[in-house]
């Protein structure tokens, strides 16, 4: 008779589901959810855009709290909640009668689904199932993020267009409370509670015996923290910057606006590739090489970009591509790596706003650049300059997790 599927690889599925609906309902889609807002209320882009505005900016707030609570708490209870804030964020914009109620819906239902449906829960949980193949794991679940922004925008049009645009979020409320709901009721919160042991964990692992604890102040206090932090804001950035600039920088190189957007989708279609094949390659490799790697290529697709020609173009999207899917797996199973699965939804709630600040600021500062000089040159290479130093950075990160007395005072 043949062994049963390990239970966690059912939960990479939810994982993958949940990061799906996540990403492609919130984040792909707003540009096409917020247009019924500009006829029906005479808003200004300005105020189209507090919503994905305001909303990081909220999660980034809620964020350190919310992931030291996925530790403490039911993770499945939570993420039934995201399950529930989604449907309940689009029914409540169906009902919307003024613009700035835009904002305020993405602040009190997106940013906790944002958290409760993505990689912060998403993370966590496959952190408690995986102690080897969890770079595998978390890039097949992070492909979900592609998947949801390939399948969500169309759908969320065809649906404004086939019905009223209030008539549309309900039923794509409907539509995402039978996507979630169900997978999220699988959620096992730990290996022990099926009476198994994380996949690929030794026996003291799985007793416990030997795992650090880590405070708030420990984690704090921890040097590895703040590297990781700081190599994974610039990588971050960098692509946040990129991909907000990439279609006006194409265009200023005299490509057509078709092939401008023909360079994000090999970026969408390479990052779903780049996060499997990271995912795969952070089991076997050292993780800091796995994030130096990504550095690399995001640095050599900045450099074909000054090159300016489409067949560079392209090139460069693809390098960018690739390192912008795997960032996410390498970096979830490295924070793993470091602090361990009892605190890894702390550190990841606790690194968020430090991600932040780096992310909102590196996509205007490329504009101005630009619109200073009348080029993105010198934006990219103040990009690259700042992988590079990243790149420095990685060798200082120590692969061991320190015990709290290890910290410095």
């Amino acid at each position: 008779m043949k062994n049963p599927v390990f239970y966690g690889w059912w939960l990479v599925g939810v994982a993958f589901i949940a990061q799906m609906v996540g990403a492609g309902a919130i984040m792909y889609s707003y540009s096409v959810i917020v247009l019924p807002f500009e006829s029906e209320f005479q808003a200004s882009r300005m105020a189209m855009m507090l919503g994905v505005t305001v909303m990081p900016l909220v999660s980034a707030l809620i964020s350190p709290f919310l992931g030291r609570a996925l530790d403490r708490y039911s993770l499945r209870a939570f993420m039934l909640v995201g399950s529930l804030a989604l449907p309940l964020g689009f029914m409540a914009l169906s009902f919307a009668t003024a613009i700035w109620q835009l904002p305020v819906v993405y602040a009190l239902f997106m940013a906790f689904a944002s958290l409760l449906m993505g990689p912060l829960a998403a993370s966590t949980l496959l952190a408690r199932w995986f102690r080897t193949r969890l770079g595998l794991a978390m890039g097949i679940a992070a492909m979900g993020t592609s998947v949801g922004g390939f399948l969500f925008p169309p759908l969320v049009e065809w649906l404004i267009d086939a019905f009223e645009w209030r008539v549309a979020y309900r039923w794509l409320a409907l539509i995402l409370l039978s996507l979630t709901l169900p997978a999220m009721l699988l959620v096992v919160n730990r290996p022990g509670d099926r009476g198994l042991r994380a996949y690929g964990a030794t026996d003291a692992e799985a007793s416990g015996r030997g795992q650090t604890v880590f405070s708030t102040s420990a984690v704090l206090k921890n040097r590895n923290f703040w590297l990781v932090a700081g190599v994974i804001s610039v990588l971050f950035a960098t692509y946040s910057a990129l991909l907000s600039n990439l279609v006006p920088f194409a265009l200023d190189t005299g490509i057509s606006k078709e092939r401008g957007a023909m360079l994000i989708s090999v970026l969408a279609l390479f990052g779903m590739l780049g996060k499997v094949i990271f995912g795969v390659v952070a089991d076997y490799v050292d993780l800091r090489a796995g994030l130096g790697v990504a550095a690399a290529l995001i640095a050599a697709g900045l450099s074909l970009f000054l090159d300016g020609s489409f067949p560079a173009l392209l090139g460069g999207s693809v390098c960018i591509g690739l390192a912008a899917g795997g960032m996410l797996p390498v970096w979830g199973a490295l924070l793993a790596r470091l602090f361990g699965a009892n605190d890894y939804g702390r550190v990841m709630g606790m690194m968020n706003p430090v991600l932040m600040p780096m992310t909102v600021v590196a996509p205007p500062l490329a504009g101005r650049i630009y619109d200073v000089t009348g080029s993105y040159r010198i934006a990219f290479i103040v990009f690259i300059v700042a992988l590079l130093v990243a790149i420095c950075l990685l060798p200082a990160i120590r692969m061991h997790a320190a015990s709290e007395e290890e910290q410095p005072s």
